[in-house]
């Protein structure tokens, strides 16, 4: 499969919290970054579990209106490519796929509405937070995503190359305090193993971080290895 940008798409919190191995009750009362936080409902889930959530996504900038415009759009486009892709399973359900992400932007345009002053137009590689403003950072489906697919990504050339994710993984690195999970860790094909980049950027972590590959109960359509990358900053305890 193959994108000529990256979708403005959204997943379920519950989804969400199973890309990355995230129990809520274990991070009650700490802030969280969702980025990108797109048009999905975990900043809702999140916040009615306790904690204090911002979401960043260049699309914020866009209205209500704008938003849901472009959500459906998106949606759709991925969809018919998906119908046709050999990079996910034959017995997909595409149809219930659709559900969730639309039930996933009516609960994002709920809450947004609701916490404008949450949602903030911000991109990767360069956030608008002080050193280690949240305790947990979270970022989905962007990320080894969105690579060339000459790399087992998505994009079309020139795609996010390995630069650019040296740069966004910094950049998540520098506003937490205490950890970053990000999903997925694995290409785009059908069977699905670690992504290069991953492995490199897991190489190089800076000495004060450590971090590991962690299996999750969230495949998004693919077979083989579907893992997270979770990192822990070794200067303070954080929640197993």
């Amino acid at each position: 499969m193959q994108l000529a940008q990256v979708v403005f798409f959204g997943r379920l919190g519950s989804q969400a919290l199973a890309m990355f191995n995230l129990d809520p009750a274990q991070w009650r009362g700490a802030r969280v970054l969702d980025c990108p936080g797109g048009p999905g409902s975990l900043s809702a889930l999140l916040r009615a579990e306790g904690l204090d959530v911002t979401a960043v996504d260049p699309l914020y900038a866009l209205s209500e209106t704008a938003l849901e415009q472009r959500t459906r759009a998106d949606l759709e486009a991925a969809m018919a490519t998906l119908a046709t892709s050999s990079a996910i399973r034959p017995d997909f359900n595409l149809d219930a796929c659709r559900q969730e992400h639309l039930e996933a932007l009516a609960a994002f345009l709920a809450d947004r509405h609701a916490h404008r002053e949450r949602y903030l137009a911000a991109s990767l590689p360069n956030l608008p937070f002080a050193d280690q403003s949240f305790d947990l950072v979270l970022s989905g489906h962007l990320l080894f995503s969105y690579a060339p697919c000459s790399a087992g990504g998505l994009m079309e050339k020139p795609g996010l190359d390995l630069d650019w994710h040296r740069s966004a993984l910094h950049e998540l690195l520098r506003v937490s305090r205490r950890a970053v999970h990000l999903y997925p860790a694995h290409t785009m094909e059908l069977q699905a193993r670690r992504h290069p980049y991953a492995e490199a950027l897991l190489a190089e972590l800076p000495a004060s971080w450590h971090g590991r590959f962690a299996t999750t109960s969230y495949d998004q359509g693919h077979e083989g290895l579907t893992d997270a990358l979770e990192l822990k900053c070794q200067l303070g305890p954080v929640p197993t």
